[in-house]
């Protein structure tokens, strides 16, 4: 068996009241006993003294530090392992573009590429705890409403921060879609990596096999997470670009759905 069809296998007896019952508490417990208290913790605590860090070293204090916390717990309170392929393909600095299917990439890739920022919607700023955190990594935060200051935007900061040795990571459909559907790419990623001279990092990941999007229970599996080679702009079109990066993502992704 290859590499790349070593995939999830998630055995999920959803007609089993005791496979129910224990992923319901497992469930719990990591959203009530760990992840919400420790996300108030840790963000009142880097609040107080992230301040008189630099920046680089702030991300490392207050943001990766919390994702590589949150990922051990999901694994030893969820039972969600990870299985990463390609390490080797990644650059020292570039746009990171990824498929989005559930929060649970939002802290892993974190732990992946280091400093890191990324691009959201300034409603997250807004969130108690979890939003104050975040404003300290300067993330860029853009109004979905107003599609061309949110571009200008992402250009102006992503170049910024990329020029500082920063990783972008942005989730080019917006949004959260399940296992079986990508949706339509942004090409705001390729237009940052025509104009930074950056390369783009497709990642593909299928996590929403296990932590399902809007829904409480999180199952127990292994996510798999592909690091694909970079793709530079070049003489591409910024939407030629974005299609290969897609049609990268698509591919591998068809290969982790299980039969049927």
């Amino acid at each position: 068996m290859s590499q790349h069809s070593i995939k999830f296998r998630h055995n999920n007896p959803m007609g089993n009241p005791f496979y129910i019952a224990i992923t319901a508490i497992r469930s719990a417990v990591f959203l009530f006993c760990f992840h919400a208290p420790f996300t108030i913790f840790w963000a009142l605590f880097s609040l107080a003294i992230a301040w008189l860090l630099p920046s680089k070293w702030r991300f490392a204090f207050v943001v990766q530090f919390w994702a590589k916390v949150t990922i051990f717990f999901c694994r030893w309170i969820l039972g969600i392992r990870y299985n990463v392929i390609g390490r080797e393909n990644i650059p020292e600095v570039g746009i990171v573009v990824s498929n989005h299917q559930s929060s649970w990439e939002t802290y892993f890739l974190q732990t992946l590429f280091s400093p890191q920022t990324q691009v959201i919607k300034k409603q997250l700023l807004s969130i108690p705890f979890f939003g104050w955190g975040l404003r300290l990594i300067e993330p860029i935060a853009i109004d979905r409403d107003d599609r061309r200051g949110a571009m200008n935007q992402v250009l102006e900061q992503g170049k910024r921060m990329l020029n500082k040795g920063v990783y972008v990571l942005i989730f080019p459909e917006g949004t959260r879609k399940p296992p079986t559907e990508l949706g339509k790419f942004n090409k705001g990623g390729a237009l940052l990596a025509r104009e930074s001279e950056m390369p783009m990092i497709p990642v593909s990941q299928d996590s929403g096999l296990l932590w399902l999007n809007k829904k409480f229970l999180r199952h127990p599996g292994t996510v798999t997470v592909t690091i694909h080679p970079p793709v530079y702009v070049g003489d591409m079109s910024p939407e030629e670009a974005m299609d290969q990066v897609k049609k990268t993502i698509q591919t591998e992704l068809q290969k982790t759905l299980p039969k049927g």
